[in-house]
């Protein structure tokens, strides 16, 4: 007898678990479209960053660089990457051994849509440049189709991470540094434009 309930039982539990488990993927069916439902839509944008040198008040250049990305929410992050450069060749040891060093720029961005219109853009910027000792204690700045640096390059390097919020059309300042050498200031603007 006891056996018997057992077997019923069983059975029972079998006949019900089919309909149990449709339930459940119904379930998460539902959740998942809800979930996409309420997500933020991928907007595309243009991330203008911006390099810019001074010498005191003089411009000594301006790097622009454009990223084209999507805008996401803080669910689904998006991220763009950039990398520009050069690998110089450098004398090395006694036996005028070369080795190659990279040189150049590399940006980061990842762009969070927020609640009230505008964007957090998360940006990583790291640049590189090679310059020259000269005999009057001047450093003059190595350029591609140069020659080859001799053995003791001056190698700059620059790196920073920062987050703006802007809205569309807006320009905001990201950073600002002083070279402790040179004295030259080195600033990051940061424009964005949301494409439709």
């Amino acid at each position: 007898m006891k056996s018997t309930r057992i077997l019923l039982a069983l059975l029972l539990l079998l006949v019900c678990l089919p309909s149990i488990n449709a339930q459940d993927t119904q379930g998460e069916a539902s959740g998942k479209k809800a979930a996409a439902e309420t997500a933020p839509p991928e907007i595309p944008l243009k991330v203008q960053v911006v390099l810019t040198e001074f010498d005191g008040s003089q411009k000594i250049s301006s790097l622009p660089y454009m990223l084209n990305m999507l805008g996401t929410g803080p669910r689904n992050p998006h991220r763009a990457f950039l990398r520009y450069g050069v690998r110089v060749p450098i004398v090395t040891g006694s036996g005028n051994q070369v080795t190659y060093q990279d040189v150049g720029t590399n940006i980061d961005c990842s762009a969070t849509q927020r609640e009230e219109g505008d964007y957090r853009l998360d940006i990583g910027v790291e640049r590189s440049s090679v310059s020259m000792p000269g005999s009057n204690g001047k450093e003059t700045d190595w350029k591609p189709g140069d020659n080859s640096p001799g053995p003791q390059p001056l190698i700059r390097s620059f790196r920073d991470d920062f987050t703006v919020v802007v809205k569309n059309g807006q320009t905001a300042e990201g950073t600002s540094a002083v070279d402790p050498v040179t004295g030259h200031v080195l600033k990051i603007e940061v424009t964005l434009t949301v494409l439709k």
